[in-house]
């Protein structure tokens, strides 16, 4: 049965850094001093193609996407990058686009991706599907020193277990080159390097022979400004797993949105609307619908609970001038490709819009896309 296809260039991973820190620093600072945090997937090829792509063209606006050419409904490249992006408050570029610069160090494309993976001390680990853990995996033959890796003890159990255990892949934590770090949700924040603590939230991710299939939100803080972002692995409504894990990550994150010290959210919509089965995905309307649930929390929080007996989508919501969640930067991942002539990343874009607007939400969606880089502009 067809669910969606994963390819090479579109698995799952993001790169998080403070904006104080360049990827040029990578060539310049002792290795001691380098802190990098990774979560999820990041192949040595990739990123030698996001390099080689930072020598090309203007770094301000990427061009090269494979994910936008293989389908028919793209009028130009550059047209359908932009189309996807909401920069209200953000800056697109390229990821590696200080150190593929004329100015800089010039290095290899090889070389440069080989020092960029090594200087990645952390990955965090959302769950243990292969989509989400394969470059840990492979990339390992390149890691010059011990990684660290952080998740839920459910999602560590299964890396120890499944993957490094000299069957499938040679133990390297034995050997010390893998440290596995479990995170007990709701109550360990982990300090992870010098620039950000964590904290980790499971959340439910289809069904299982004993129950559901866990998954996991991070929360990243950074130490300096505690400025906080969350960011979700794969997903599924709490109105289709009839289980309140997302509710109480809403409930604990809405102080920080009140108190504008989260302003993105990144999060899966896999496809567009559809009836079930969605194998533990996200749809646009069951993302509005979670997101309707984090703006009642806020208005309960900043109301002492004067709502509470209004539903997410009562009309006291959507006619407030109060409204928490606008300029809030929802950037969308893990959307499924499909063999189908539209780019369904269009069609989920243009359904998010429409339900942001019927509910007066005011978010800034943006489609996430391979070699995509996005930071927040605190001074819009």
């Amino acid at each position: 049965m067809l669910r969606g296809t994963h390819l090479k260039q579109n698995c799952a991973y993001l790169l998080n850094r403070p904006t104080s820190l360049t990827v040029k620093l990578f060539f310049q600072l002792p290795k001691k001093e380098v802190r990098e945090n990774h979560f999820s997937q990041l192949m040595l090829e990739q990123v030698s193609q996001r390099y080689q792509n930072c020598t090309r063209g203007d770094s301000k606006n990427p061009k090269d996407n494979f994910i936008i050419s293989i389908y028919d409904d793209h009028q130009s490249q550059y047209e359908e990058f932009n189309f996807y992006q909401n920069t209200g408050n953000l800056e697109v570029s390229h990821p590696f686009a200080c150190v593929g610069s004329k100015s800089s160090v010039s290095l290899a494309p090889l070389e440069a991706s080989w020092k960029i993976i090594n200087s990645i001390t952390a990955y965090l680990i959302t769950h243990p599907h292969l989509d989400h853990l394969s470059g840990l995996v492979i990339n390992s033959p390149s890691f010059e020193d011990s990684k660290d890796v952080y998740g839920l003890p459910q999602t560590m159990n299964t890396i120890r277990s499944s993957l490094f255990n000299g069957h499938v892949w040679p133990d390297l934590i034995s050997e010390g080159l893998i440290n596995l770090h479990e995170i007990s949700p709701y109550i360990d924040e982990h300090s992870m390097c010098d620039f950000y603590n964590v904290e980790c939230f499971p959340v439910a991710h289809g069904d299982i022979q004993n129950g559901r299939f866990l998954s996991s939100a991070f929360l990243i803080t950074d130490k300096l400004t505690q400025d906080s972002i969350i960011i979700f692995g794969d997903l599924e409504s709490d109105y289709s797993s009839s289980k309140d894990y997302n509710r109480k990550i809403w409930e604990l994150i809405s102080p920080l949105v009140l108190k504008d010290k989260l302003n993105t959210i990144i999060i899966e919509c896999s496809t567009i609307d559809k009836p079930p089965p969605l194998y533990g995905h996200m749809t646009p309307t069951s993302l509005i619908a979670e997101l309707l649930a984090l703006r009642k929390y806020c208005f309960d929080k900043k109301f002492l609970q004067k709502t509470i007996s209004h539903s997410a989508e009562s009309v006291v919501y959507i006619q407030s001038e109060f409204q928490p969640l606008k300029a809030m930067n929802v950037i969308v991942t893990h959307v499924k490709e499909v063999p189908a002539a539209v780019n369904p990343r269009t069609l989920i874009f243009r359904q998010l819009n429409d339900l942001n607007c019927k509910y007066a939400l005011g978010i800034n969606f943006t489609i996430a896309l391979p070699g995509l880089s996005l930071f927040y502009n605190f001074e819009s």
